[in-house]
């Protein structure tokens, strides 16, 4: 496994933990007191999977132009 996908893996764990943390303590009026770090730990961590995301399409973009024009 590649670092960039090592990192891509433990950011999705994080959103996925978070995910699970937000829905599991909807009710809890104690997650206000968590929101805005769980909040910017989201935030940072769905940017690292985005910038995983675009460079993946945008390989796949190159590698379809190149089999298209016959490379």
């Amino acid at each position: 496994m590649t670092d960039n996908t090592k990192q891509y893996a433990h950011h999705y764990k994080i959103l996925e933990d978070i995910n699970k943390k937000l829905h599991d303590e909807q009710d809890s009026p104690a997650i206000i007191d968590d929101l805005a770090e769980l909040l910017e730990t989201a935030s940072k961590s769905f940017r690292a999977c985005k910038e995983r995301i675009s460079a993946a399409e945008k390989f796949l973009n190159e590698f379809e132009k190149k089999t298209d024009a016959g490379e």
